[in-house]
């Protein structure tokens, strides 16, 4: 075995560790060397506490799962019914969780949907979450389609006509709403429908005041033949309008505070109840928050600690 120095010159020759040590005796020797480094760099070294002899585990050195137990291995059981299918923004886990979960994909199918706030002073509460719900839900973010808006002369006056500023907090572009403004209510259920059947708007929202079943019962007909979901914000007064595919009472509800300030004003917050929904038992309650354009709505928190708490009440009576 030759050594070399920086300088490129061959100054000696040394006789090999294998033929010092005895030959063939020694290349087993280095041969359980050569696998016993190889069992180590498949372990994580630790230099507090170094591997034990013959601890090689069968996975990588920067694994960063704990090792399997050294004793007979555990075998997780899985009900043979779960069948877990994650969706945007809702739980897919069955149990007390499934409960909770709002059915969004009702509100947004293709039809009359009725939007009733609780009390009279809710109404307004009632028009942001209507708002909030179409950009977040039914708006495309990458071909943007126009929106239909019709309202009488009087909910402008009652409540304030649509403000831009206020639309593009729900991530709506002022630009995209084609906005009838009518004298009475019948006029405006008439651009309601005319516009529905046009089958150019990717959603309408009507603020109209319906006493009329059969004019109601026209525009669901109408928003089901245009594939188009229609929001009717109705009166607080009233049992409900017929030939509509869900029905939802809206309420404000406190909101959890900002983040860096508890005492300023937080995310909108409603308190949203299903009175009737096709396919669907309804009376089922929900306290939900808008946070933004990015994370959309979500439970409060208060109120999904407080659907945890009731689920873990109801499995430790059941046993």
């Amino acid at each position: 075995m030759r050594t070399n120095v920086p300088g490129g010159k061959n100054v000696g020759e040394l006789p090999s560790g294998v033929e010092k040590a005895g030959g063939a005796r020694v290349e087993g020797l280095i041969e359980q060397l050569r696998a016993r480094i190889r069992m180590l760099e498949q372990v994580p070294v630790s230099l507090a506490f170094p591997p034990a002899p013959d601890a090689g585990l069968p996975r990588p050195a920067c694994s960063l799962l704990p090792p399997p137990p050294s004793g007979p291995s555990l075998l997780l059981s899985v009900p043979a019914n779960a069948n877990p299918s994650p969706g945007k923004g809702e739980g897919s886990v069955r149990g007390p969780s499934r409960q909770r979960e709002i059915p969004w994909h009702r509100l947004a199918a293709n039809g009359l949907h009725e939007i009733k706030p609780i009390a009279y002073r809710d109404a307004p509460s009632a028009l942001a979450f209507a708002l909030a719900f179409i950009g977040d839900r039914l708006v495309k973010r990458d071909a943007p389609l126009p929106l239909l808006w019709c309202l009488t002369e009087k909910a402008a006056r009652e409540w304030g006509a649509p403000y831009g500023p206020g639309l593009m907090t729900f991530g709506l572009d002022p630009s995209l709403f084609l906005i009838v403004q009518a004298r009475i209510p019948l006029d405006a259920a008439w651009a309601l429908e005319e516009g529905l059947k046009a089958r150019a708007f990717v959603a309408a929202l009507g603020q109209i005041e319906m006493k009329a079943p059969l004019v109601a019962r026209r525009l669901g007909l109408v928003a089901q033949t245009s594939r188009t979901p229609c929001l009717l914000l109705s009166g607080h007064q009233g049992s409900g309008l017929p030939c509509t595919l869900t029905r939802w009472r809206v309420a404000a509800a406190a909101s959890s505070g900002a983040v860096y300030d508890a005492s300023a004003p937080g995310a909108p917050t409603w308190h949203l109840t299903l009175e009737r929904c096709r396919g669907m038992a309804p009376a089922r309650s929900w306290t939900v928050e808008f946070r933004d354009v990015a994370y959309g709505f979500r439970l409060a928190p208060s109120f999904a600690d407080r659907a945890a708490e009731a689920g873990e009440a109801r499995r430790a009576l059941s046993g």
